[in-house]
C-alpha cells in the first residue's frame, strides 16, 4: 500500500502529460537554423551524441565532411549532404547574408515541471508539485566566423528535495559568449563571456536525468565553488588531427584581484571524430571496433575565493579529475572522478584542510524505435569533507516526439545522518 502512493501518482502524471503535450513540434533554434531533426545533436533530449559534441566544439556551425576544422555549414538530408543548408542559403535575403545576421530569430525556450515525493523531507512537505523552471535560450553563428550562445534564466520555484539537482535563480543571466572561430586561420577559437568552464567531457544539461553528476556539482564547506557553476572567463581551445581537443582558461571573479585557472584534455577513439567526421567502415567484414567509440578526458582547476568577498579569510583550492565516456551500439557507459584540496573551505581560524573525492558511474542503454526509451542506472560516492555519502540512482525516460522527454527517477541517499528516498517525476520540453 506505501509504494502505490507513490507510484501512481506519478504514472498518472506521465499519462497526462503525454496526452497534454502530444502536439508539440521539434523546432528549438538549431533546428530552425540549419532545417534538420533534433536528434542529428541528441539521442534523449536534452543529452548530445557525437554530433551534438563536434557542433559544439566547431562554434554552432555544421562543417562539411571530411573539411577539417571547419568550413560552410552543411547537415545531412535524403537528397545528399548539405543539399537543405545551400538550398536555404540561396533564398536568403542578399543583404542580411552579406552583413552574417542569421536570417531565423535564434531563439527557444526549455521548460521542466517535476513532481517530487520526499519521504524525509526537511520541511515535513513529502509531496512537492510546484518544482518547475523556464529558460530563454539563443545561439547560433555569424556566417562562419563566429558562434554565440546565452541562457537566461526567466523562471523557477525549485526544490530542496532533490540533490545535486540543477539550481536557478530567477531573472538569472547563466550563460553569455561568444567564440571567434579559427583565429587568424588556425585551429584555435577564442571563448569568452559568461560559461560554464570547460573541465569535465560533459555540460550539466548534457544528461538524460536531470541530476548533474556530483563530481561536478559537489561544494567543500562554505566554499562557493562548483565546476559547473558558469564563470566569467576567457578559453582557448582547439582540434587537433581530428580526434584532441585542448582547452584553456581564466576565470575572472568579482571582487578578486587574481584570476583563476584551468585546462582540459580529451582524445576520441572510434566512431565520429571530434568535428563529425565518420570513420570507413568495411561492411562486409564487421567487428566490434566499427561500433566501439571511447572518449577519455583529464582536466586542472585551480583557484582561490574569499568569504565574504575581498575578506581576509580565503580558501585556496585545486581540483584534478578525469572523465570516460565509452559506447557501443545503444549502450553508453560513463565514469568520473575528481579530487582537490581546500585548504580553508570554511573561512575560519584555524584554517581546516579537506581533500575531497567524487566519484561516479553511470550505464545508459536506448531501446530507440519503435518506442524511444532509455534506461539509466547512476553510482555516487562523495566524500567532500562532511562525511561520505553515497547515492544510487535509476531512472526510466520517453520521449514521445524528439523535443519532449517524460522521466520516472528515484534517488536512494544514504548520508552520516540519515537515508534519503526521492521519487521525482518530470516533464522536459523544448520549442
Amino acid at each position: 500500500m506505501h509504494y502505490r502512493v507513490i507510484l501512481l501518482p506519478l504514472l498518472l502524471a506521465l499519462v497526462l502529460s503525454f496526452v497534454v503535450i502530444q502536439k508539440a513540434h521539434a523546432i528549438p533554434a538549431f533546428t530552425r537554423q540549419y532545417k534538420t531533426e533534433c536528434s542529428t545533436c541528441h539521442t534523449l533530449y536534452p543529452e548530445l551524441n557525437e554530433y551534438g559534441q563536434a557542433f559544439l566544439k566547431n562554434g554552432y556551425v555544421y562543417a562539411k565532411p571530411g573539411s577539417g576544422s571547419g568550413g560552410e555549414a552543411s547537415v545531412p538530408s535524403d537528397e545528399g549532404e548539405g543539399t537543405q543548408a545551400q538550398a536555404g542559403k540561396s533564398k536568403k535575403n542578399e543583404g542580411i547574408s552579406l552583413s552574417g545576421i542569421p536570417e531565423w530569430l535564434p531563439l527557444s525556450v526549455t521548460a521542466n515541471q517535476n513532481i517530487v515525493y520526499n519521504e524525509h523531507a526537511p520541511n515535513g512537505d513529502n509531496w512537492d508539485f510546484a518544482t518547475r523552471d523556464l529558460v530563454l535560450q539563443g545561439g547560433g553563428a555569424f556566417r562562419d566566423l563566429a558562434g554565440f550562445f546565452m541562457t537566461f534564466d526567466l523562471f523557477t520555484h525549485a526544490s530542496n528535495n532533490v540533490p545535486n539537482t540543477i539550481q536557478i535563480d530567477t531573472n538569472k543571466l547563466d550563460e553569455l559568449f561568444m567564440v571567434w572561430r579559427q583565429l587568424f586561420h588556425t585551429p584555435v577559437n577564442i571563448k569568452f563571456g559568461k560559461f560554464e568552464p570547460k573541465l569535465s567531457l560533459w555540460k550539466k544539461s548534457d544528461k538524460i536525468i536531470i541530476t548533474s553528476f556530483a563530481t561536478s556539482a559537489f561544494k567543500v564547506g562554505s566554499s562557493p565553488f562548483s565546476m559547473e557553476t558558469s564563470q566569467d572567463a576567457l578559453e582557448a581551445n582547439c582540434v587537433l588531427a581530428n580526434r584532441l581537443f585542448l582547452a584553456a582558461g581564466i576565470v575572472d571573479i568579482d571582487g578578486q584581484n587574481t584570476k583563476d585557472g584551468y585546462g582540459h584534455v580529451s582524445v576520441k577513439f572510434g566512431g565520429a571524430d571530434f568535428l563529425g567526421n565518420e570513420p570507413s567502415m568495411d561492411l562486409e567484414n564487421e567487428s566490434i571496433w566499427d561500433y566501439l567509440t571511447l572518449t577519455l578526458a583529464a582536466y586542472g582547476y585551480s583557484g582561490r575565493n574569499a568569504e565574504p568577498v575581498g575578506s581576509s579569510f580565503r580558501n585556496n583550492f585545486y581540483r584534478v579529475g578525469g572523465d570516460m565516456d565509452l559506447i557501443y551500439k545503444r549502450l553508453r557507459v560513463r565514469f568520473s572522478g575528481v579530487t582537490g584540496r581546500d585548504t580553508n573551505p570554511d573561512f575560519t581560524t584555524p584554517a581546516t584542510e579537506v581533500k575531497p573525492l567524487v566519484l561516479a558511474a553511470e550505464a545508459e542503454y536506448l531501446f530507440g524505435s519503435p518506442a524511444n526509451i532509455a534506461g539509466v542506472f547512476r553510482y555516487e560516492y562523495q566524500d567532500d569533507g562532511s562525511g561520505i555519502i553515497r547515492r544510487y540512482i535509476p531512472a526510466v525516460a520517453y520521449t514521445p516526439i524528439q523535443n519532449v522527454k517524460l522521466l520516472l527517477q528515484y534517488n536512494y541517499e544514504t548520508t552520516p545522518l540519515t537515508d534519503n528516498k526521492i521519487a521525482l517525476a518530470n516533464v522536459s520540453f523544448g520549442f
